[in-house]
C-alpha cells in the first residue's frame, strides 16, 4: 500500500480552507439578505425620487444594509504562523 502524501493537507490549509468557507457564507446570507430586504427599499425609494422629480432619500436603505452586515458580519481571519 502507498501512500500519497501529495494529498495531505497542512493544518493552516485547513483552517483557510474554513475560514473562506465561513467567508463564502456570510457573503451568501448577505446576498439573500439584501435580495429580500434592502433592495426592495431602494427601488421604491428610487422610483418615488424619479416619479417625482426628486433626488432619492436612502436613509431608509441604508439603514437596512447596515443591520444585514451586522447581521451577517464577514469573519476575522487571523494569521496563521505556518
Amino acid at each position: 500500500m502507498n501512500i500519497d502524501f501529495s494529498q495531505m493537507k497542512t493544518a493552516g490549509q485547513l483552517q483557510a480552507a474554513k475560514d473562506q468557507e465561513a467567508h463564502d457564507a456570510a457573503l451568501a446570507s448577505r446576498r439573500s439578505a439584501y435580495l429580500a430586504e434592502s433592495d426592495p427599499l431602494r427601488l421604491e425609494a428610487d422610483y418615488d425620487a424619479l416619479s417625482q422629480g426628486l433626488t432619492p432619500d436612502y436613509t431608509t436603505w441604508l439603514a437596512s444594509v447596515a443591520a444585514i452586515k451586522a447581521r451577517y458580519p464577514l469573519p476575522v481571519v487571523e494569521p496563521s504562523g505556518d
